[in-house]
């Protein structure tokens, strides 16, 4: 039996303080005097843990296997010294489509990403600042989270793990992901190297993409998941193995998964091809 679920603040004040040079990809933020200068993203390929990671990965290898769903064969260029204007539109955490996952497979392995925290209580305690509950209370939050993968590239804040301390950067995660996401439909946890996630900074503004592009990325295309309001019950993920719909609840290790039968296959929501919300948003 799970234990129940903890609401993870937003730890603002943790994303402030970040956004230097660190792990799962490195990264480099900016300073108050240089707010006008264009925002650094990280490109993460979905199996790759980077530099500075919080553990070891707890990505399960058939979720590490899953290709990013664009047939897309050549990327934009990306270049390290060319700020390209960007403006992303949120998508919500509700949206049925937005994650994938093999049924009654988790695509992350919480209990040995709990192990890894429990054994570290220096990590463990940094990990829990960022995701804003008690240090003592993390196996219970990572209980309570949803394993899934990304259905489409998306924006985060992440944070690595360097000399005792978060290094927040903005990254953007390929689809194929696997993730653990909370109550709100928003990505906790980055399972590739057990980083903790929050919401993108920004989604407006000029950025200097960092990291080879993958095939298919497109900038213009990348999706900033938006927590909704209303916690969700169960989540609506397409089986990447059959394309089908899986129930997912939410909190489950998956053994509850249940195929449904919901009309047609939405293709991966993105920033600027949203799949029509059936019944709203989601997000009141």
């Amino acid at each position: 039996m799970r234990s129940p679920r903890r609401r993870p603040a937003l730890a603002a004040a943790v994303v402030a303080a970040g956004l230097a040079a660190a792990g799962c990809g490195g990264g480099n933020g900016r300073s108050a005097d240089d707010a006008m200068a264009p925002q650094e993203v990280i490109l993460q390929p979905a199996a790759a843990p980077g530099p500075d990671p919080f553990t070891e990965s707890t990505a399960r290898k058939s979720a590490e296997t899953v290709p990013a769903p664009s047939t897309d064969r050549n990327p934009s260029p990306v270049s390290s010294t060319s700020p390209v204007a960007q403006e992303l539109s949120s998508i919500p955490g509700s949206t049925p489509g937005l994650y994938g996952g093999t049924h009654s497979v988790a695509s992350c392995d919480v209990e040995r990403q709990i192990h890894f925290l429990t054994e570290d209580s220096a990590r463990r305690r940094v990990f829990a600042q960022v995701s804003g509950v008690d240090p003592n209370g993390v196996p219970g939050y990572l209980r309570g989270l949803t394993p899934v993968v990304l259905r489409a590239d998306a924006r985060v804040t992440n944070h690595g793990y360097t000399s005792g301390t978060a290094t927040g950067f903005q990254a953007v995660l390929q689809a194929g992901t696997a993730v653990l996401v909370d109550a709100h439909g928003a990505p906790r946890v980055r399972c590739a190297c057990g980083n903790p996630l929050l919401p993108p900074t920004s989604g407006t503004g000029k950025v200097m993409h960092r990291g080879q592009p993958w095939p298919g990325y497109r900038p213009d295309r990348v999706a900033v998941v938006k927590p909704v309001t209303q916690p969700i019950d169960v989540l609506m993920i397409v089986d990447v193995v059959s394309n089908t719909w899986i129930e997912r609840k939410a909190g489950d290790d998956c053994r509850q998964d249940r195929t449904s039968d919901a009309g047609p296959i939405p293709p991966p929501p993105s920033n600027d091809v949203l799949p029509p919300p059936p019944g709203g948003d989601g997000a009141s």
